[in-house]
């Protein structure tokens, strides 16, 4: 194995991140890509990929560290062991679903956002159950920079929680060729701020050796299972409401104000998400629009006050 004098990915970029060109970042993040491509053509799947599997010398970025590699064509994964960081896992594999070349691909977003920052991902959290909880809800590294548009946006297609809906190494290799080019004509400058930039001392339980992990990812998904079965939207409902100052209504997954005064009525729709996770959402319907198609689709019991002159009540 050849000796590389940069050292891995999180040294290189350690040691002088703002001298370092966007031009330069993405010739390094093709390098990388395209070794990744050559991976997957040869049916492979890397299955731990980050930055300290990623080498430098003066001109290129190599990947390394094959040891937990498998074959993209086996029909089952004879394997019960998760082994990575935490940070750079793709969500389904805490799920249980098997590891697949969109996995390395959500890596490799966690790796150009390494190149963006300065700094690795989740560097400020405890690697633990919370943060596979997290990250499986979809939580990802903040964007903090003035990255070209084209690049945040290709990175979080690569973080997408849909593994059928990241790019492949192919789709990453156009995409980075045509920003290339445009640093040609208008460099992208890096500009110091306190959200970028490497940091000296990580969080103490940032864990960033690969490791064992099938023993907490069951445990964590259990735990999360639990916590949505928990969940009654309507309890947490009545805790945030005023309680006799608005008069509700609950009507096909809507939670509505009764006592509003202006010409729309604002709705709090409950609604369950692909994580089975509740959340509400304020709508802004207008009541005349909405009046009538909701007498008709809607069967409601109404109470209303009449003035009757009894004495002109026929017997």
């Amino acid at each position: 194995m050849p000796y590389y004098n940069s050292g891995d990915l999180i040294h290189y970029i350690s040691n002088d991140f703002y001298n370092i060109n966007w031009k330069t970042k993405l010739g390094y993040l093709d390098n990388i890509i395209y070794g990744l491509k050559n991976i997957h053509e040869a049916k492979i799947i890397h299955r731990d990929l980050h930055s300290g599997n990623i080498f430098f010398n003066y001109i290129s970025a190599y990947i390394g560290d094959l040891g937990i590699s498998k074959s993209a064509t086996e029909c089952t994964d004879n394997s019960n062991e998760n082994y990575g960081i935490i940070p750079y896992m793709a969500p389904e594999i805490f799920q249980g679903q098997k590891y697949t070349t969109a996995s390395d691909i959500y890596s490799f977003g966690m790796i150009m956002w390494e190149f963006m920052t300065g700094r690795r991902p989740f560097w400020d959290r405890n690697h633990d159950t919370e943060l596979i909880i997290d990250i499986y809800d979809g939580l990802r590294p903040p964007i903090a920079t003035n990255a070209p548009e084209e690049y945040i946006e290709l990175m979080k297609e690569c973080w997408h929680s849909d593994p059928n809906k990241r790019p492949t190494a192919v789709d990453i290799r156009i995409i980075f060729n045509s920003m290339f080019s445009k640093e040609y004509y208008g460099k992208t400058k890096v500009i110091k701020s306190s959200d970028i930039g490497p940091v000296t001392i990580n969080n103490l339980g940032a864990v960033y050796k690969s490791r064992p992990l099938s023993q907490m990812i069951q445990s964590t998904m259990s735990l999360r299972s639990s916590r949505s079965q928990s969940i009654d939207p309507f309890y947490y409902y009545q805790k945030n409401s005023k309680a006799s100052a608005d008069k509700r209504k609950v009507d096909k997954g809507f939670v509505e104000d009764s006592n509003i005064n202006d010409q729309s009525i604002k709705r709090r729709k409950l609604f369950e998400n692909e994580n089975h996770d509740y959340f509400t959402k304020e709508i802004e319907l207008d009541i005349n629009a909405n009046m009538n198609q909701q007498q008709h689709n809607e069967i409601e019991y109404v109470t209303k006050e009449f003035d009757i002159d009894i004495n002109n009540i026929d017997e």
